[in-house]
């Protein structure tokens, strides 16, 4: 009779954190969602620099820096203010083939870098989606503070977007992407960090892309943030 009495018990404990569990993910969604959508509308009255440095086998290969703004028409423009200068080509056979190889990477890191900005920053009525389709899952990472939502085949199937959250403070603090490029089968993850600024707007500050089968690595840091009024 105890037996049965103790795992009557169990059943109820184990309920009873399903329901938390699903209050929890529930609740944080709509936070994220409300988040994504107040930055996305504050930040546009602002104007940054974009830098971004592109490593292959961990040599500096490219530093490019773009001036970024909302136009009239509210669309996100990017200027190129600056950059590293190319390094001067080979001559001959061996210089075709390094050509040749610098252009497939080059082609690789553009993709790459354009796979980041479909990720960037996530799209609220996607993670809305996800949480419908009964796909997103929660981790406490820290009990009543900090959560880790994971929304599986958010952009494409196998990939996956994970958003660490603050709950108290109602904050973004980091996501996290595993997905390819070009091979399905070679993964690539990037991790961005989440920054605030003065009036509570929230953005990418910096993301590291590793891909590791290509032997490159992308930096893309968000900085120099101003009203952007007098454009």
């Amino acid at each position: 009779m105890k037996t049965v009495k103790f795992v009557v018990v169990l059943l109820l404990f184990f309920g009873m954190q399903n329901v938390i569990a699903q209050a929890d993910v529930k609740e944080n969604v709509a936070m994220i969602k409300k988040n994504l959508a107040d930055s996305k509308e504050k930040i546009k009255k602002y104007e940054w620099i974009e830098t971004t440095t592109v490593f292959y086998k961990g040599e500096q290969k490219s530093v490019i820096q773009k001036q970024c703004y909302y136009a009239v028409d509210g669309k996100l423009t990017k200027v190129e203010t600056g950059g590293s200068t190319p390094a001067e080509k080979k001559r001959g056979i061996k210089g075709k083939i390094a050509e040749n190889k610098k252009e497939e990477m080059s082609d690789y890191m553009k993709k790459a870098i354009e796979k980041i900005h479909t990720y960037l920053p996530p799209a609220p009525e996607k993670i809305q989606k996800n949480y419908n389709d009964g796909k997103t899952t929660i981790q406490i990472v820290e009990p009543n503070t900090k959560f880790k939502l994971g929304f599986p085949d958010y952009n494409e199937p196998s990939d996956m977007l994970s958003v660490t959250v603050n709950k108290p403070n109602q904050k973004i603090m980091s996501l996290e992407v595993s997905t390819s490029v070009d091979d399905p089968k070679e993964k690539v993850v990037f991790n961005v960090n989440y920054s605030d600024l003065p009036d509570g707007t929230q953005y990418a500050s910096k993301t590291i892309l590793d891909a590791q089968a290509k032997d490159v690595k992308i930096i893309i840091e968000n900085s120099g943030f101003k009203n952007a009024s007098g454009k």
